[in-house]
């Protein structure tokens, strides 16, 4: 027996749909080392920055670093967010 269902629409990037504040940031920053990366909320890395990437990435104006003495992961996400859009990584929210 078949089934006549139509297809479904594939979903853009592989992305589920997600809210800016659903997102998961996390940072470590160290003497000479930097991290940053963006993950949603099952897990799927959107993006992962190293070092002088991530200088980089601050330098150009893409990322703006949070304006608090010693930010914690919280305080970075709506700049890795605002980075991921601008980067085309996720669609605008």
């Amino acid at each position: 027996m078949q089934c006549n269902r139509p297809p479904q629409p594939a979903r853009s990037a592989g992305f589920e749909k997600t809210q800016a504040h659903e997102y998961i940031c996390t940072t470590w920053f160290e003497r000479d080392r930097a991290h940053i990366a963006l993950s949603t909320p099952r897990g799927r890395v959107v993006f992962e920055l190293w070092d002088d990437a991530v200088l980089d990435a601050i330098e150009t104006g893409y990322l703006k670093p949070p304006s608090v003495p010693r930010p914690r992961d919280g305080d970075w996400l709506p700049a890795a967010v605002q980075y991921a859009i601008d980067m085309h990584l996720i669609p605008s929210i």
